[in-house]
């Protein structure tokens, strides 16, 4: 019986700990862009950060054309309003994985990563972004995930 019930605590707490990082939405997000219609899969991950209590998973299609970071600001602002985050409180991902780059192609692969930051701007617009190269780590500390 001992057994059993360290077996069941074990098991309940692995659940925990995985709810804990779990996103707190996952959707796909669409706009319109000059050249055609836009979609991304979106992530909103909480984090224990005061300054940007947020981290937003943003993951590219191949079929959006080109790379969404063309239009970062726009992207981001779009994103802030659909999950409800201001994107100035916000750690923004641009995930490109092989699906990123050639329709059909499977998520999983080489990854890279480009993390964003924005500020807002005198006017009240959102500033260019403020870029860094990221790591498989580094995104796995932004998110508390093993892995995406």
């Amino acid at each position: 019986m001992r057994y059993f019930l360290i077996l069941i605590s074990l098991l309940f707490g692995a659940d925990l700990a995985d709810a804990q990082t779990q996103p707190l939405q996952d959707q796909e997000v669409s706009w319109r862009a000059y050249a055609a219609q836009r979609t991304a899969r979106v992530r909103v991950f909480a984090v224990e950060d005061e300054r940007r209590p947020h981290t937003i998973v943003v993951d590219d299609r191949a079929s959006n054309g080109g790379p969404i970071t063309d239009e970062a600001q726009f992207v981001a602002d779009i994103v802030g309003r659909e999950v409800g985050v201001d994107p100035t409180a916000a750690t923004f991902v641009f995930r490109f994985t092989p699906a990123a780059f050639a329709e059909g192609a499977q998520d999983q692969g080489k990854t890279l990563l480009l993390r964003a930051t924005f500020r807002r701007t005198q006017s009240g617009g959102l500033g260019s972004p403020n870029w860094r190269v990221l790591t498989a780590e580094g995104l796995d500390e932004l998110t508390d995930r093993a892995s995406l």
